[in-house]
């Protein structure tokens, strides 16, 4: 099981960046790596992305939820799917909370991969995963200056 968790500041009032989050028409253009997306309803997505781990190379289809569990302030994101023989399921969670400065925005995901990617190693899956979440951040804070 892979775990990964942090948190940073978003200089807009929280119910903005609820909104952003939550809406998949926004959120969709923030996966790094995006060949084609189908939003399918107000909190449904599919996405397939260009998965490179070592030497392996392809394509994932990825169906994504947007769950609210404390409006305003919590949100799930299951996310499954797979390609190339391999299959990741996550969930991360969201906690919005009121700064000085704007929102918290913490987050933790939890993760498992199965089939021929799993068996290249803890360490490259863990460099590549690290590598995804720093890009995903950079897109959001790009697409949240632009607010």
């Amino acid at each position: 099981m892979l775990k990964y968790g942090g948190e940073y500041t978003i200089k807009l009032p929280r119910e903005e960046v609820w909104k952003f989050i939550t809406d998949p028409n926004k959120v969709v253009p923030c996966i790094p790596d995006l060949i084609e997306s189908n939003i399918e309803g107000d909190n449904r997505f599919q996405a397939i992305v260009k998965v490179g781990v070592g030497p392996v190379r392809g394509k994932f289809k990825l169906d994504c939820e947007l769950s609210p569990i404390e409006p305003g302030t919590a949100m799930a994101m299951p996310i499954k799917g797979g390609g190339m023989g391999s299959g990741v399921e996550m969930n991360a969670e969201v906690k919005l909370s009121d700064t000085d400065d704007g929102t918290l925005l913490k987050w933790e995901c939890e993760g498992a991969i199965s089939g021929p990617i799993a068996s290249l190693g803890g360490r490259l899956i863990d460099n590549q995963a690290k590598k995804i979440i720093q890009q995903v951040f950079e897109n959001l804070e790009k697409a949240f200056a632009s607010v």
